[in-house]
């Protein structure tokens, strides 16, 4: 009987709590433990509905496990925050082809239950959704692309990237385009076009996925870093010589570029660039001079960089990393260094064996780069 007192003590200690602590307390939880506590007593019955970040995540890749879309299904529509801070759906394999997997973006509680939740285009601020079902790439719904509050966007895999003729996402500050599939060579540019703040573009290509796009063009004057990776886009009509990435990013402060297919890229004047990281295996002309005002450098391999050692004058590179693949590209670095005259770090990355360095292939330089006697200061 005492043990019984004192469990009815504790929860009603609980449960004297403010909402907004109790909201608190189940963000430490998964969202399906903290949807549970509706069953707990009449005052957690809602509690769970107010949380301002949800997760709806598949656990296993097994397709026989029960998947999480059926727990959305049938717990989202009752959720009636305000503001949803960070909405992350993750539907994996298990995920069955006979439903809409983004009916929870235009939920609606049943008539009777009068608590239904406010739209998600003025509510979310942060949406991440992943898709890996069996069926096909899916549409977004027209109304998504007119989110007023969304500040930061994650569409992964198998989804359909088809841009109404007008939209608008005023607020889209990050954006991270992860394998998706495109409706034509135009939808990433409409998509892009409709985000004024965006300062953040990450945009990864499946090799093993046709996207429907030859050129990827990022012409986003507000953008300040742009990450972009992509292997061999497999096309029947692929033309070597035609841009595979076109930037018009004027305000850009950091660049990564990870693109091992060899296809040209066309980078326009970047004047405030700050960063640099690639691995572009074949740099053309037009990728390599608008690189000169960059204070961090990093590239790999070195070795196809080597035609452009003497081109570019780096006045403003403080710190540069490379990946150096042989000892005959010794005397090209010197050429970079030559270049570089207020350079402070140098850091040099290598995988070539000691035993494999014939001393005679070395030759001895008539002068030394200036930065390596007067600004230098690590060497590594």
């Amino acid at each position: 009987m005492t043990e019984l007192v004192e469990h009815r003590v504790c929860e009603d200690r609980i449960s004297s709590l403010p909402d907004d602590l109790l909201v608190k307390i189940l963000l430490c939880v998964p969202t399906k433990d903290a949807a549970a506590t509706t069953f707990l007593s009449k005052r957690w019955r809602f509690v769970w509905r107010m949380l301002p970040r949800l997760n709806y995540i598949e656990t296993t890749s097994d397709v026989k496990s029960n998947t999480v879309w059926w727990f959305l299904e049938e717990s989202f529509r009752f959720h009636k925050a305000p503001l949803l801070e960070r909405l992350w759906i993750d539907l994996g394999p298990q995920c069955p082809i006979n439903v809409n997997p983004v009916k929870w973006y235009q939920a609606r509680a049943p008539p009777a239950s009068n608590v239904g939740p406010p739209l998600l285009d003025t509510r979310v601020r942060w949406l991440t959704f992943r898709l890996l079902w069996k069926g096909e790439p899916i549409r977004m719904p027209k109304s998504f692309y007119f989110c007023k509050t969304l500040e930061r966007l994650t569409l992964s895999d198998k989804i359909l990237v088809d841009v109404p003729c007008q939209v608008s996402l005023p607020s889209l500050r990050e954006l991270d385009l992860f394998c998706v599939v495109y409706k034509d060579e135009d939808s990433h540019v409409k998509l892009l076009s409709s985000c004024p703040v965006l300062k953040h573009l990450k945009v990864t290509r499946n090799r093993r996925v046709e996207d429907n796009v030859r050129t990827f063009r990022v012409e986003v004057p507000s953008l300040l870093r742009l990450d972009y990776k992509a292997g061999m886009m497999f096309r029947e009509d692929s033309d070597m010589s035609d841009p595979f990435l076109v930037t018009d990013t004027p305000n850009l402060l950091s660049l990564h570029i990870f693109d091992t297919v060899g296809y040209s890229l066309s980078v326009w004047y970047m004047p405030h660039l700050v960063t640099v990281v690639t691995d572009e295996l074949f740099p053309s002309e037009k990728f390599m001079r608008p690189l000169s005002s960059v204070k961090y450098l990093a590239l790999s391999p070195f070795d196809t960089m080597v035609p452009w050692c003497d081109a570019v004058n780096y006045s403003r590179l403080v710190e540069c990393m490379i990946h150096l693949s042989e000892y005959d590209l010794l005397e090209s670095l010197l050429v970079l260094l030559s270049k570089c005259s207020k350079l402070k770090v140098f850091l040099v990355d290598s995988d070539i064996p000691r035993w494999n360095h014939d001393p005679a292939l070395w030759n001895q330089p008539s002068s030394i780069p200036r930065c390596l006697s007067s600004h230098l200061e690590i060497f590594e």
